[in-house]
């Protein structure tokens, strides 16, 4: 162990990181809670299943291995080490999941079990997020449900917070200054783990519906490409699909026979 004095039951913690800074208030920390550790190298794999180890977002997805992975960042390092300490004492029944959502025209989501980490994928649209994140709560009977949206495209945002209201969830709205720094582009799974990882401020109302004139382009522009060119959809019907009342695939079959030029 790094801290010297080891008590047994903390001696199976691990520092996993890239990040110079991370990685030193970690250890300042750890320390300072007498919790045993060892440092890991980011590039090599964790040595056996029952290490909780401590890494940044990215490098939890871009370097996968076994134990328990609890995402930190500068600013949860506290939450983190909790979250580290109840998955070395916890019993086998999950207590709370915290599903982070990216949003965006291919919404990334992440998934955290008792401040662990356990899966991200990305959806193919917007309406698959519902559907998705309920498979994701019948995983157990969790005492507890937080679903956390990023501040990103304002539109797609409120569609699925008022879709995750409507559901009786419990929802914030996360910050995205701090989950965007250092990420590659639309790299929408860890720009997710990292709205999961950070807790926001709850949204209690659903959320007006009003697309700008750019969005309701981007809708025509995206029902000419499905539809190999054959039709634009109109404004109307464009605003119909930016608020989710319609489907594109709908929109494209009702204005198929009407003038799309307006």
């Amino acid at each position: 162990c790094v801290s010297g004095k080891c008590p047994t039951d903390m001696a199976r913690l691990a520092i996993r990181t890239e990040d110079f800074r991370l990685s030193f208030k970690l250890i300042e920390k750890l320390r300072s809670e007498n919790l045993g550790f060892e440092v890991i190298d980011v590039k090599k794999s964790i040595p056996n299943d029952e290490i909780v180890w401590f890494s940044t977002p990215k490098e939890i997805v871009n370097f996968p291995t076994k134990g328990t992975p609890i995402p930190v960042e500068n600013d949860n390092i506290d939450d983190a080490i909790l979250s580290a300490i109840f998955q070395l004492k916890k019993s086998t029944i999950p207590i709370s999941m915290v599903i982070g959502i990216d949003p965006g025209p291919y919404p990334g989501i992440a998934w955290i079990v008792d401040g662990a980490f356990n899966g991200v994928l990305e959806l193919t649209s917007v309406e698959e997020v519902v559907p998705k994140v309920q498979k994701l709560i019948r995983i157990a009977k969790f005492a507890s449900v937080t679903i956390r949206v990023g501040d990103g495209a304002p539109l797609i945002r409120d569609r699925i917070i008022n879709d995750c209201i409507a559901e009786n969830w419990v929802v914030e709205q996360v910050n995205e200054s701090k989950t965007s720094v250092g990420l590659i582009r639309n790299n929408h799974s860890i720009s997710a783990l990292r709205i999961a990882a950070n807790s926001g401020a709850k949204v209690w109302q659903m959320r007006e519906l009003n697309p700008t004139n750019g969005e309701i382009k981007y809708i025509q522009t995206e029902s000419r490409k499905l539809s190999n060119g054959e039709i634009t959809i109109s404004k109307t019907t464009a605003i119909l699909v930016a608020r989710g009342e319609l489907s594109m695939e709908d929109a494209i079959t009702r204005d198929r026979f009407y003038s799309s030029e307006e």
